[in-house]
């Protein structure tokens, strides 16, 4: 199997940076306590994955932002085509979605912790209202796009509501729709880790609040970066449907 340029140029960006972390540690341009040196969070990584605890929290918070990611999609891709493609219903619907839209999920997080205590409940609540707004629109502007002669055509073809779902308005609303999934989830992790750092006693987050109280500074990072790892795997992972997807739509390559 080749091997592209991109894959190594990715690599090459990734040990450039981990080189100017460590030279900053080895050089104590900045405290070691502070910011442990690459090697050490790497130790840190490794004694969490011996002891289980960092495969206990990732998949807590995995758990929370899969159910909370679900919900979203599917009342986001349910409201995003119903609005789109019904104006008067659009009227009604809309407003208040715009208006709710702008709330931080963090401003959630004290309505969340009354409405379902601390546990997973909430979590998937604040995953939930991270996620379904840019799935909303993104389907909703999908629909909206579209061009309006092809489906004239195959209404005058014959097709039923059905097939001119199935055949004509999901394919055509993928290439707007999917950049709008990957960027939700993108969004549902973060909430979920937000949400562990006040509202859970499992996850990521939480391991990283309980290091910061016991000045563990070293499983701090090593937390931020198991994040970053899942974040970047998980965006891949939607990427690569993506292009498999919209193999069809037309698109640049640098």
């Amino acid at each position: 199997m080749k091997i592209s340029g991109t894959f190594w140029r990715n690599v090459l960006g990734i040990c450039l940076f981990l080189g100017f972390w460590q030279m900053l540690s080895s050089f104590e341009l900045v405290d070691s306590f502070m910011l442990p040196s690459p090697w050490n969070v790497c130790q840190a990584l490794a004694s969490m994955a011996v002891d289980g605890s960092l495969w206990e929290n990732l998949l807590a918070s995995l758990k929370r932002v899969a159910a909370g990611y679900l919900l979203a999609c599917v009342a986001g891709l349910s409201l995003g085509l119903i609005c789109g493609w019904w104006r008067r219903i659009s009227d009604l619907i809309r407003p208040v979605l715009e208006a709710l839209r702008p709330i931080p999920p963090l401003a959630w997080v004290p309505i969340a912790i009354l409405w379902f205590g601390l546990g997973d409940a909430a979590a998937y609540f604040l995953v939930f209202l991270g996620c379904v707004f840019p799935i909303f629109l993104a389907t909703f502007t999908a629909v909206r796009s579209l061009d309006r002669d092809q489906l004239n055509a195959a209404m005058c073809l014959g097709a039923r509501p059905c097939l001119l779902l199935r055949d004509v308005l999901v394919p055509a609303s993928l290439p707007i729709v999917m950049p709008g999934l990957r960027l939700a989830l993108g969004i549902g992790w973060m909430c979920v880790v937000t949400a562990e750092l006040i509202a859970a006693e499992t996850g990521l987050g939480y391991l990283i609040q309980q290091s910061r109280m016991l000045f563990q500074i070293q499983n701090v990072v090593a937390g931020m970066v198991a994040i970053g790892a899942i974040g970047y795997l998980m965006s891949a992972v939607l990427e690569r449907l993506e292009r498999r997807v919209n193999a069809w739509a037309p698109s640049e390559r640098v």
